[in-house]
């Protein structure tokens, strides 16, 4: 986890990026956060040895929501890994699916712990054959559960899923984030940090590559 940017966690201004699963208490004076959740990428399919190519992995579903919270609530964090890649060879192997980011806020009312967000994981590619190259993983999807408590907005985006050796785009995240610039694309790693990509299909006789890792991001007062 990285530190809160901004003036702190003691500020009603600030914000926090979750890479690993963990608790993380309400900073004292926050009553509404904002929380970006995304699924982990599937991993690419495979190659089979001498002819065709695995499929990519689906990108993980990406959820946004504004609740309610009270200070110095603990929220209950799960950051799904990204699908491990398929191997190659005479009898190749599919990718693994991504794991899901889950956000448990409790209910305002009962003090009951209820699933905010549930961002699945991207598919994982399949393996090629000695016929036909693997298909695409599918994309992440979205769904609220259990909903009890006063939520502000709330919107989803399924993950694409990949074609062919392609693994999907996932969303990149600018220089210029904290404007509100966000790009839903393939990333490219050398420029702008990435989370839930699906992994590429591997080329014939090759292995498949791993499903990026999932993250959560929550910030409040702006």
């Amino acid at each position: 986890m990285s530190a809160p940017q901004g003036s702190g966690q003691a500020s009603n201004k600030g914000s926090v990026i979750f890479t690993s699963s963990q608790n993380w208490t309400v900073p004292p004076g926050v009553y509404k956060i904002k929380v970006l959740a995304i699924g982990g990428g599937g991993g690419g399919g495979g190659g089979y040895s001498s002819t065709y190519v695995g499929g990519g992995g689906g990108s993980g579903g990406v959820s946004y929501v504004e609740a309610l919270v009270n200070p110095s609530t603990s929220l209950d964090i799960i950051i799904g890994a990204g699908g491990t890649g398929g191997t190659g060879g005479s009898s190749p192997t599919g990718g693994g699916s991504g794991g899901g980011a889950f956000i448990n806020i409790p209910n305002l009312i009962t003090g009951n712990a209820s699933t905010a967000i549930r961002s699945f994981g991207g598919g994982g590619g399949s393996a090629a054959s000695s016929s036909a190259n693997g298909s695409a993983g599918s994309g992440g999807s979205v769904t609220a559960y259990n909903l009890v408590y006063p939520v502000l907005f709330q919107a989803g985006i399924a993950g694409n899923a990949g074609s062919g050796q392609s693994g999907a785009g996932a969303p990149i995240f600018l220089p210029t984030f904290g404007n509100s610039n966000m790009e839903y694309n393939t990333p490219n790693p050398s420029l702008y940090p990435a989370f839930g990509p699906g992994g590429y299909g591997g080329g014939v006789n090759s292995n498949g590559g791993p499903g990026g890792n999932g993250l959560v991001m929550i910030w409040w007062g702006d």
